[in-house]
């Protein structure tokens, strides 16, 4: 137990993201158990100067800094998830995008001034490319859409489109836990037709890595809308427009078949490599 919480609060600790026990429990890695038995572990943790508590979170010792940093992003959080709630809705518009959710460090109220908000949306299957060039178009009226070269300080509060996915593509190609993290962090503004039941579905992998988390539920897959052949004809021009454009992908982005995913930083592979080493750390410690 105490090994799982400690790789739970290493994992959180690459982000400056202490965790309350209630969320150490929820994303306690590769072990399922109950919310008593986590806070007996956090306990002895703390007994034994490994884990300290400050304000209500748990967190490595010496790290006491990140609590007050977590403090002030969730403040300035709850300001740009009102302004993501009006930016997600604005998308209602388009009958093809089935949902627009919430991804990011917006996702766990942990944004700061500077960010960002970052969308992720699932469309009707064969329909990406045309409901994307449409957001693009809509957000762009707006002029709130984060565009490629803009600055740190001219991208804060803008939106960025950066995973768009069809329905058809629902089940995640990387299968570790920095994905795991991602697909159960998402917050969800609106859906269609029970699109994330589904997305969770064919992810439940992810509960391998977080078998804690809440709302851990598996559900029947719903049949597919192709749509008429109208709009397959103007989703591959969109397809063919929308290539044309784009730059050549960096670090983890991905054009693939059924999904576009916009990460020109591969956060992935850093992450995961800060976690495998602080965890080898760690246990040659204990």
């Amino acid at each position: 137990m105490e090994k799982a919480i400690l790789k739970t609060l290493i994992y959180a600790n690459i982000f400056a993201y202490p965790l309350k026990g209630y969320e150490v429990y929820k994303w306690l890695v590769k072990k399922p158990t109950t919310l008593l038995q986590v806070e007996a572990g956090l306990n002895r943790l703390i007994k034994k100067r490994k884990v300290e508590f400050f304000k209500g979170y748990y967190f490595l010792s010496k790290e006491k800094s990140i609590v007050l940093k977590r403090i002030r992003r969730e403040k300035y959080s709850k300001t740009l998830y009102k302004k993501a709630i009006l930016f997600a809705q604005i998308l209602k518009i388009i009958p093809w995008i089935k949902l627009v959710g919430i991804s990011g460090g917006l996702a766990l109220n942990d944004a700061d001034k500077k960010d960002d908000v970052d969308l992720f949306i699932i469309t009707a299957g064969s329909r990406l490319w045309l409901s994307r060039l449409l957001a693009i178009l809509i957000l762009d009226l707006f002029r709130i859409r984060r565009k490629a070269g803009m600055s740190r300080k001219d991208t804060k509060g803008k939106v960025c489109l950066n995973t768009v996915i069809d329905e058809g593509f629902l089940e995640q190609k990387f299968k570790d836990l920095f994905i795991a993290h991602e697909v159960l962090q998402m917050k969800v503004i609106w859906q269609r037709e029970g699109i994330y039941s589904r997305y969770l579905n064919d992810n439940d992998w992810a509960f391998n890595f977080l078998p804690n988390w809440t709302s851990r539920i598996k559900y029947l897959k719903a049949r597919l809308d192709e749509g008429s052949n109208f709009f397959n004809i103007v989703e591959r021009l969109a397809k063919k427009l929308q290539i044309k454009i784009m730059q050549k992908p960096n670090g983890l982005e991905r054009i693939e078949e059924g999904g576009l995913y916009f990460y020109p930083n591969d956060y992935r592979a850093q992450i995961l490599k800060l976690y495998n080493q602080r965890t080898k750390r760690f246990s040659s410690t204990t």
